[in-house]
């Protein structure tokens, strides 16, 4: 195996020369750097990683920890993240505790302890709350992404999931349905909570009364919005409207709407949330679904900012930032028949 010391007899420097170079360091006269790089490239070393964090004490990594990838969102956001991180020269390890709590304390555990050198939590889990406390008290370095929490102080990443469900529902009350139903996600997560109070609200601020045969509580799994459908069309006076927790909620509300003889939007309007129509292309239609767009490209330039700030200053203030959502029209709702 090719090793530093080959490399410094090669280039005819000594191997602190070529550490320095390997390692980006500044005290090497520019001829001299491009002899080793050129002995590197000769010799097709490959840095050994584990060595380097071992002299630097940084591991050049940054750890993601998502509380499942059964959302497209969340698999765009990783692909922003990575991104994002490169910029900085931090490689980004992913992974998801699968809405299992003691999973997710193990990944903590694992990244917390050399792994990583900072850690992003993505999700809403309402248990999260000792997890992140317990990270702050060791002054690991951490944002943390749609979650919030009043009494913590934490680099928090926040979609302000209210005030865009409100929107959406109120988009829908201004096209002048009055039966508007909600497909919810898993509510013992904030994001799905959020959506479903910001829905009351847009229903109480119109002077519409709140319906709960309206309401169908499903985990947001696949699926959802085609079942949620079904139970909505077995009522005596199904919905004109429908504003479902996430876009493939969305598109399956359609198909289903579709096979049930219903003509969207003119018999039933849909707003979804996410507007990833890029990432649910697999789903035919002609369709293209009213939906709140996420900023993912600002919350990805966010948290990577924080989490490497933090990584350089551990004592740095936590900031919490808020980002709007903006409703995008498709084609997918119109104004009440009745």
């Amino acid at each position: 195996m090719i090793n530093i010391f080959d490399i410094a007899r090669t280039a005819g420097v000594s191997k602190t020369t070529v550490s320095r170079v390997i390692n980006n360091q500044p005290g090497v006269r520019e001829d001299t750097r491009i002899k080793v790089l050129e002995a590197i490239e000769k010799l097709n070393y490959i840095p050994n990683q584990a060595a380097r964090s071992l002299v630097s004490r940084k591991a050049g990594v940054i750890g993601v920890i998502y509380n499942e990838f059964n959302n497209s969102v969340y698999l765009k956001l990783a692909n922003l993240l990575e991104k994002c991180a490169s910029r900085y020269n931090y490689n980004m390890v992913f992974s998801s505790s699968n809405d299992d709590f003691n999973s997710k304390v193990r990944y903590i555990q694992y990244f917390t302890g050399g792994a990583a050198d900072g850690l992003i939590l993505f999700g809403s889990d309402t248990r999260d709350k000792e997890l992140v406390q317990k990270v702050i008290n060791t002054k690991f370095p951490l944002v943390v992404i749609e979650n919030h929490f009043n009494d913590l102080k934490v680099n928090d990443i926040i979609i302000d999931n209210f005030s865009g469900a409100k929107k959406a529902v109120d988009y829908l009350i201004g096209l002048g349905h009055r039966k508007i139903a909600h497909i919810t996600g898993n509510l013992n997560h904030r994001v799905a909570s959020d959506r479903m109070n910001g829905y009351i609200e847009a229903l109480n601020s119109a002077g519409i009364k709140y319906n709960k045969d309206y309401v169908i509580y499903t985990d947001a799994g696949e699926n959802t919005g085609a079942s949620a459908m079904e139970k909505l069309y077995g009522i005596p006076e199904p919905p004109t409207a429908l504003f479902t927790f996430n876009d493939l909620q969305g598109y399956e509300a359609i198909q289903k709407a579709i096979e049930l003889g219903l003509n969207i939007p003119k018999e039933l309007s849909i707003v979804g949330f996410d507007n990833i129509y890029e990432l649910l292309r697999f789903i035919p239609s002609n369709i293209r679904l009213a939906s709140m767009k996420q900023p993912m490209e600002k919350v990805a330039e966010a948290a990577i900012e924080l989490i490497t700030e933090n990584i350089t200053d551990k004592n740095t203030e936590p900031k919490v930032l808020t980002f709007d959502t903006e409703l995008y029209p498709g084609t997918s709702c119109s104004k009440a028949s009745d």
